[in-house]
Parts: C-alpha cells; structure tokens; sequence
C-alpha cells in the first residue's frame, strides 16, 4: 500500500462511517475527522491485516504526511461540495421551487416573484464569479447577505431559514480559502441549475397558463 492509497482508504471508510453509522449529521462528523487529526484516528479504520502492512514502511513520517495529504485534498472536496449542495439545492433550488408550487399566489404573481428572484441570482452568480477570478472568497458575511435578499424576494425569510444558513455559513467561515473557493465553485453551478429552471421549466409552465409571458 503507498501512502495515496491510505489516504483514500481512509477516507473512503471516514465517509461510510459519517453517512451510515454515526449517529451525527455526516457534515458534524466529518468535522471531527479532520485532517489535523489524520494521524490520531486513521489506524481506527484499517484492520489488522493494512496495519501490518503499514509496519514495514521505511519511513513512516514521510509515509504518513503523504498520506494525510491525499486524505486532506479528499476532505477539503467533500466539505466543499456538501456545504454548496445544502445552500444550492436544499436553499436556492428549493426557494423557486416553493414560488412555482405556492398554492397562495395566483399565476400572474408567482411569474413576477420568479423574475425577481432570477434577478437577484444573476447578481449573486456574478457576485461569486468575481470572488473565483480574483480568487478571494466571499466572507460568510456576505454570502449571509445573498441569501437574506434571495429569501426576502420569495418572503421565507423565517428564522428556521436563518438558522439554517447560518449554521453552514458557519462552517464555511471556519474553513481554509481552498475549501471556500471550491465551495462558491460548487454553488455557481446550482445557482446555473436553478436559473434554468426557471427560465425554461417554471416560466414557460406559468406562461401557458396565464398568456402573460
């Protein structure tokens, strides 16, 4: 076994553990598996056999940072696309899904909250298009500040919606710049998602009923 396939070992078996058998959110789970502790808990997922293996390396320092290397760019891209799924599809997704299903509003009001909500993505997608060219992330304060705007143009602004925000913005704040930039790489994509399906699904679905389109 060399060092990258330790790493991926030990990741692999990490993820397992955090989405099936842990009893904690995958996300909290995989926090307390970070890279800085690889060595304190990487032998607690290899059995006898890969442990033995591991006692003939010559040298077992170098052995070992390579593979926490491996294990840390794994890590890093998992974060990353867990906090950008939960704030892009569980959040912006579902926002214009919950517009276009909103019993509440008629047609002609739902076309018109779509349109601003698309609007205000389109800002926040360039917004974050910048931060990747520059490569200098938004700071959580400012994502806080995207997603208040997108939630108050379809009035769910709630305070489960700020818990939730900011318990990933949270984790978004604590992470390194890689994992940022990865993570506002992520969320362009279903912000891109999403302004799709609006402006070829929601809208065009709403236009054929309303003939205001």
């Amino acid at each position: 076994m060399d060092p990258h396939e330790l790493g991926k070992l030990v990741f692999y078996r990490v993820v397992d553990y955090c989405e099936n058998h842990s009893g904690d959110t995958p996300l909290d789970c995989m926090l307390s598996h970070n890279p800085d502790e690889f060595s304190t808990f990487a032998s607690l997922y290899l059995n006898d056999e890969e442990i033995g293996e591991l006692e003939s390396v010559e040298n077992p320092k170098a052995f070992d940072d390579e593979a926490e290397k491996e294990y840390a760019e794994r890590w890093k891209e998992w974060l990353s696309e867990k906090i950008a799924y939960d704030l892009g599809h569980l959040e912006i997704e579902d926002l214009a899904y919950n517009i276009a299903n909103k019993d509440e509003l008629d047609n002609a009001s739902k076309v018109e909250r779509l349109k601003a909500y698309a609007e205000v993505l389109r800002e926040f997608a360039d917004a974050i298009k910048r931060a990747l060219q520059e490569q200098k992330p938004l700071s959580s304060e400012q994502l806080y500040e995207w997603f208040r705007r997108l939630a108050e143009v379809t009035s769910s602004f709630n305070m489960d919606y700020r818990k939730a925000i900011q318990y990933y913005l949270d984790v978004y704040s604590m992470s390194d710049a890689d994992v940022q930039l990865q993570t506002l790489n992520a969320l362009l994509s279903y912000i891109d998602i999403t302004l799709n399906r609006i402006e070829y699904y929601y809208l065009p679905e709403l236009g054929a009923l309303t003939n205001k389109i």
